[in-house]
């Protein structure tokens, strides 16, 4: 389980933050924060005695008592709450039948349905004159006080109708005494036992100055409060600086990438270009000098077949009438020295980048994200979360090395 569940406003606080139902069996902790019975336990995830959990609200951290979570303190207040609402609804709804005699039947086999007139509340029954009657005539143990209905009754005047809490160790008294020392309200018989020699009042009496210290130390809360909301307000406004900050960082960042895309696709097309020029250039002079080559292989070769054809077909008087003139040509011939006849360069081609791709990243720009103290910072106004995109002004160069040399071998 987490280790707190979402805090949300409660419309009532009879209402479990748990489960946000009405609360059942309410039990407080003691960060005086109340829970159902049955969510606390299943918070604790079956936690011994004596381990500490974690309140599901604040995260205080409390000890599991003796007997576990069962242990945990009645919040009677809330309890008085929920019995006063379920009753000041029901009571809105119409009239109230009896719950004692409800199941009875008449003469007719019918049931008999009385209207209540009293609410019991340790019995937690309405009843009707008749059973009232009856309830009165019993000793049962506790208060077991009586609350007259009537359907123009609210929630307030229902409260102030119902009965003082009543002590834990003994259910038969009311609590009376107020006991400075212990800081509790017990009964009397509490006090003739435990609290006798203790400074002590009437409960009334006290719960005024009570309420007095209770009001002065809301008022300190509310003054809480609206710090927090100040400080709520303020991180709103740094979020809504901080939004903005990163939009305008991003299209920073998108341009100063187009940017360089763009250099980058025009440094490329200049390469390209000047790759193509040097192709265009290199085989133009090769195929002139293939050509100039192939032409005077051919006239070697016409001019040996030629002679060859004199030696083999020709007289004697063919072979002497010729012979002065070919062997002049072919004198002539010997003389061409295609080596230093024919200017033949050959190009190498060469692309090299004097950066490695990880030296990209500073040419590129650089991210600064300044985190600043949250709290006295937000108080006092933010500067913008991050600083200005960094940009740098080094260019990265790209070459082609054109080389020209002779190499016919």
């Amino acid at each position: 389980m987490a280790a707190s569940v979402a805090v949300k406003r409660l419309e009532n606080v009879t209402e479990c933050a748990i489960c946000a139902d009405d609360l059942t069996d309410a039990r407080v902790l003691p960060c005086l924060h109340t829970f159902c019975l049955k969510c606390i336990d299943k918070w604790s995830q079956n936690k011994q005695p004596g381990e500490k959990i974690s309140c599901p609200i604040c995260r205080e951290e409390f000890e599991i008592p003796e007997g576990g979570t069962d242990a945990l303190p009645k919040n009677c207040f809330v309890e008085k709450l929920l019995e006063v609402k379920k009753l000041s609804t029901t009571l809105a709804e119409g009239e109230m039948v009896c719950d004692v005699c409800c199941d009875d039947k008449g003469k007719s086999g019918k049931k008999v349905t009385r209207k209540a007139t009293v609410y019991c509340v340790d019995c937690r029954r309405n009843m009707c004159e008749q059973c009232c009657g009856h309830h009165q005539k019993f000793r049962l143990p506790g208060v077991h006080k009586l609350v007259e209905l009537s359907s123009e009754m609210g929630e307030e005047k229902l409260l102030q109708m119902f009965p003082e809490n009543v002590c834990d160790k003994h259910s038969d008294k009311c609590l009376e005494i107020y006991c400075f020392d212990c800081k509790v309200a017990v009964c009397m018989m509490c006090y003739i036992k435990s609290h006798n020699s203790h400074k002590c009042s009437d409960i009334k009496e006290v719960a005024e100055d009570l309420s007095k210290e209770m009001s002065a130390n809301a008022e300190d809360l509310t003054a809480k409060v609206a710090e927090c909301k100040t400080v709520l307000k303020s991180i709103e406004e740094n979020e809504n600086e901080f939004c903005i900050s990163v939009a305008e960082t991003e299209k920073l960042i998108c341009e100063r990438a187009e940017t360089l895309k763009q250099l980058i696709e025009d440094h490329k097309q200049s390469l390209l270009e000047q790759l193509s020029v040097s192709k265009d250039r290199q085989l133009k002079q090769t195929t002139n000098v293939r050509e100039e080559i192939e032409r005077h292989q051919i006239v070697l070769e016409n001019f040996i077949r030629y002679s060859n054809e004199v030696k083999k077909k020709g007289t004697a008087c063919d072979i002497a009438k010729l012979a002065c003139e070919l062997n002049a040509r072919s004198k002539e011939l010997q003389k061409f020295d295609i080596y230093d006849s024919v200017n033949y360069n050959v190009t190498e081609v060469q692309f090299t980048s004097p950066q490695a791709d990880d030296d990209i990243k500073p040419v590129f720009g650089n991210l600064a994200v300044d985190v600043q103290g949250m709290y006295k910072e937000f108080l006092t106004g933010l500067d913008s979360f991050y600083a200005p995109l960094a940009e740098t002004s080094t260019p990265v160069q790209y070459t082609i090395t054109v080389i020209h040399h002779l190499h016919i071998t």
